[in-house]
């Protein structure tokens, strides 16, 4: 009976951590994301908790996060890191370049992040649902704005697109999909 005690722990942590990745929960602002942030997976929100059950919980959006990850490291996506002053600016750098902008605070659990243009490549204005915990932080677009962004980033980097990684994305109702990132440093903005 022990283990399975131990196991049902184990499940229901899981189930909290995608739980509090429902979108809008968190009511982050710019400042909050103030740091040095390097990618450790892909991370998955859901649209609403009634999308979470549909979908079948943690172990669907475990499923999905597992089947981006080789579509993130084609696209040299594994070695990427977030930088985000204190004025809110933000510098994203990637395995071959670097894409900066701006970040304003959206709707509640949102942040806009506003990208220049870089090489003719323009991305424009894009919202991410972004839920921090500790030295943890995910930041989710929607499917078809990250596919924009993903696109962007490879063109940039010289890397493939990964339409392979959109069509498989579009398959699943009701979710954004993105980044878990981890702070690595005391959150100076320098």
């Amino acid at each position: 009976a022990a283990d399975n005690n131990s196991s049902d722990s184990k499940l229901g942590g899981t189930l909290g951590s995608v739980l509090s990745n429902i979108i809008g929960g968190d009511k982050i602002t710019p400042a909050d994301m103030v740091g040095n942030w390097k990618y450790s997976s892909p991370a998955v929100t859901f649209k609403s908790s009634n999308m979470l059950k549909k979908a079948g919980g943690a172990a669907a959006s475990a499923t999905i996060e597992n089947k981006l990850e080789p579509y993130y490291r084609r696209a040299g996506l594994d070695k990427l890191t977030l930088i985000v002053a204190q004025d809110s600016t933000f510098t994203m750098k990637f395995a071959k370049g670097s894409i900066s902008g701006s970040l304003t605070k959206g709707e509640p659990g949102f942040i806009t992040f506003k990208f220049k243009a870089v090489k003719k490549v323009n991305i424009g204005t894009l919202n991410a649902a972004v839920s921090k915990v500790g030295n943890q932080m995910s930041v989710t677009f929607d499917v078809s704005k990250l596919m924009i962004l993903i696109d962007r980033i490879a063109s940039i980097s010289g890397n493939s697109t990964l339409k392979g990684a959109n069509s498989m994305l579009q398959g699943y109702d009701g979710i954004q999909a993105g980044f878990r990132l981890t702070k690595t440093d005391k959150g100076t903005g320098k």
